[in-house]
């Protein structure tokens, strides 16, 4: 295939990657594919995802409010087209590639061409540029977005298993962590085949739901075809354990494993009914902690939300080279007013925790 003949091996952007959604068909989702030519030679590759908003993308919290009416009628009719390049589902995930490296910023130029070209006959209000593999130079109306950062435990070389792991936490966060993992000692935990994962897909889908229907700001939603797909596509690399409680599945995890050594706690799903009394969400974290010890991993990613939670247990705050381009007027305000009210509700408390001993309170920081 041509697409993928310039490519690197193992490059995100090749079509077997690509696949795992066409195949899993996310709702409101649609993919564009574009091959960057001159004089008949192919220079570069681009990767976009179109994404219908609805209002369930959105925590009602946020606009059911007096005086908001007018965030509604934006969301539902002038907010509701925006053009992804990249993938929202993954993360370091880049949604170009270019031959040479030096024409990397040709990406602002083929990105506004394609949003005038008005090929879809649709009026995107905005496109999200994530995820880029370096800082690009400054663009006319492409916007820098600082505030998107992913949470990562750098792993040491001390750490041979969990126990080393917990050794290394001061003493407070040390009697957490084992009073967590108590808490877990009734709980079945199994790790699921691709026939299993087809079996259990209802249930998986509703603790997915679970967890992404409690986020603030839910762009983008998987399908349990979605862990399935997966599955088919990186077999031992996609792993997902699944946690019962007297034979009822009650969370689950999944993790991808990459070519250069780092790990990535992916989605997960819990049964809220559960998860205080069991610490489903604490538990699903240092469980990926220790299979990321096994794996010899050098890095554990473990995404962008819950940041609170993953400082707890160690990971720092890595920022995302990401830019954005927003039509003038109302979705520019509409904006504004989500990511002010999502940077509020992050809050700032999770920059203060830092659960190692002295001796280990400076790992990266990369930030």
């Amino acid at each position: 295939m041509l697409w993928d003949e310039i490519l690197p091996e193992n490059h995100s952007l090749l079509s077997i990657n690509l696949r795992v959604l066409e195949l899993s068909k996310p709702a409101d989702m649609q993919f564009k594919y574009l091959m960057i030519q001159k004089a008949g030679v192919l220079k570069g590759l681009v990767y976009l995802q179109h994404l219908k908003i609805t209002n369930s993308h959105f925590d009602g919290t946020a606009i059911d409010k007096p005086g908001l009416g007018w965030l509604k009628k934006v969301v539902n009719n002038q907010f509701s087209d925006v053009l992804i390049c990249g993938n929202l589902f993954r993360v370091h995930f880049p949604g170009y590639f270019f031959v040479n490296p030096e024409d990397n910023n040709l990406i602002f130029e083929v990105l506004t061409d394609y949003l005038n070209s008005e090929r879809d006959h649709c009026k995107f209000c905005g496109i999200l540029l994530k995820d880029c593999p370096t800082q690009l130079k400054e663009s006319e109306r492409f916007k820098p977005y600082h505030d998107d950062v992913t949470m990562e435990l750098e792993m040491r070389n001390e750490w041979l298993s969990i126990d080393d792991y917990r050794k290394s936490l001061d003493k407070k966060y040390r009697q957490r962590c084992a009073k967590i993992q108590k808490a877990k000692q009734t709980l079945l935990v199994k790790e699921l085949t691709l026939t299993e994962i087809v079996e259990n897909s209802q249930r998986i889908q509703e603790l997915y739901e679970n967890v992404a229907f409690k986020q603030a700001l839910r762009i983008g939603f998987v399908n349990a075809a979605y862990f399935v797909e997966m599955k088919r596509r990186h077999g031992d690399d996609f792993v997902l354990k699944a946690y019962y409680l007297e034979g009822k599945m009650v969370a689950f995890s999944s993790y991808i494993m990459y070519p250069d050594n780092s790990m990535e706690i992916h989605f997960i799903g819990l049964d809220y009914e559960f998860n205080e009394s069991y610490c489903l969400y604490f538990n699903i974290l240092f469980d990926g902690v220790e299979m990321a010890i096994k794996h010899k991993a050098n890095r554990l990613e473990l995404g962008r939300t819950a940041r609170v939670a993953k400082a707890s247990v160690g990971a720092l705050p890595v920022e995302v080279h990401n830019y954005i381009f927003l039509k003038k007027g109302i979705p520019s305000l509409a904006f504004s007013f989500f990511n002010s009210w999502f940077i509020k509700n992050i809050g700032e408390d999770w920059k203060n925790r830092n659960p190692f001993k002295s001796t280990l309170s400076q790992p990266l920081v990369k930030v």
